[in-house]
Parts: C-alpha cells; sequence; structure tokens
C-alpha cells in the first residue's frame, strides 16, 4: 500500500517554535522516498498506538504529530519527545529536515 502523504508536526520546545508540513511522496527524490519508507516500516510504524506517553515529560520538550496516509488508510501518532521508540527518532529527524526546507521555501 503505497503511502500518498505524510503530516508532520513538532509543537513545543523552550521557543515554541510550530514546524508543521504536508510532506507529498510524488515531490520526494527516489532516495528520499525510500528512506521513509524503511523508516516505517523500521519503526512498525502503524502498530505504535495513537498516542504514546511516557511518565517522565520532559519540561519543555517536544511533542510530534505524524499521519502517515495511504489509499486504504490513515494512521496518526501523537507523542512527546521521552515518549517516543528509539526507533522513530529516525523518521522524526528526516521529516523534521523536508518540513523545515518546505517552510523555508514558502517563506
Amino acid at each position: 500500500m503505497p503511502i500518498k502523504k505524510i503530516k508532520f508536526e513538532r509543537t513545543g520546545g523552550f521557543a515554541g517554535i510550530r514546524i508543521a508540513a504536508e510532506i507529498k511522496m510524488d515531490d520526494l527524490s527516489d532516495d528520499q522516498k525510500h528512506e521513509i519508507i524503511n523508516l516505517i516500516d523500521e519503526a512498525d510504524f502503524y502498530e505504535l498506538s495513537e498516542k504514546l506517553s511516557s511518565r517522565m515529560p520532559i519540561p519543555d520538550g517536544f511533542v510530534y504529530s505524524i499521519t502517515v496516509n495511504t489509499d486504504e488508510k490513515e494512521h496518526t501518532i501523537l507523542a512527546g519527545e521521552a515518549s517516543l521508540p528509539d526507533n522513530v527518532q529516525p523518521l522524526i529527524e528526516i521529516l523534521g529536515s523536508i518540513a523545515k526546507k518546505q517552510m523555508r521555501n514558502k517563506g
């Protein structure tokens, strides 16, 4: 089931600067597409709970929202920085990088 688009948002943090983007897979290079698909698979993204929480939230920590859309389904996770599984971190990094680039190009 091919991924059509990914919505990424990072909120919170000390400065409270929001980063958000709707990333259309067709707009990415083949390398980026493959990397993102592999990272989603490695993270077992579709098996993650919609809300990931931690008993010890980080003050001024980031909160991430990721929604992956395919033709058949949509899956969203909402997670604070402290509750992110280690295998999701590389996905957060590439999506954050793409989102920042998109925001710079629009501004």
